[in-house]
Formats: structure tokens, sequence, C-alpha cells
């Protein structure tokens, strides 16, 4: 359950839920491109039957997961770079009280 409650109607104005999450943050461009090539190599190591591939599926996944995390808390997966600025991780600027 939510800590926070729901709110009656979707919030408006610069923060809608529309306008969150258009991936315009550095860690989701990496997380997504590190994942693909790590799901293509992995589809490549079981059509040619490679073990080897196979590993550096896993290991490419698991480097997804790291650097999402790593970026993430190093600031670049907020919408905003700039102190007291407006993000997403904002409870006020969701609308969220």
């Amino acid at each position: 359950m939510s800590k926070h409650p729901r709110l009656p109607h979707p919030p408006t104005g610069p923060h809608s839920v529309e306008e969150l999450g258009h991936a315009q943050n550095p860690a989701w461009w990496t997380v997504m491109a590190i994942g693909i090539l790590s799901g293509g190599i992995g589809t490549l190591a079981v059509i040619l039957l490679s073990p080897t591939l196979g590993i550096v599926a896993a290991i490419l996944a698991v480097v997804t997961i790291v650097a999402g995390v790593v970026m993430a808390r190093m600031g670049m997966g907020s919408y905003t770079y700039s102190k007291g600025g407006d993000s997403a991780t904002d409870s006020e600027s969701l609308g969220i009280q």
C-alpha cells in the first residue's frame, strides 16, 4: 500500500502524468541501450547455441541493472539537474501532499 493518498483527479499543470517519463534522462537511455544489446546477444546465443555468448549476455544484463541504479543515484535519472528544481521525485511537483 502506498504511503501517499490517491489524488481525486489526475494531476494537471507543468508536471501532469502525460509529461512525466518521456525518457529525457541519461540513465533511461543507457539502461535501454545496454538492455537491447544484451537481449540481442542473448537471442543470438540461443540461435547459435553458444554458451559463451549466453554468458556475455548475462553479464551485460547485470551491467544494465548496475548502470541504471548507479546513474540514478548520481542524479542522472531525474528530470531536472538543478537543486531546488522540480523533479519527478519531488512529491509536491507530482501533486502528492
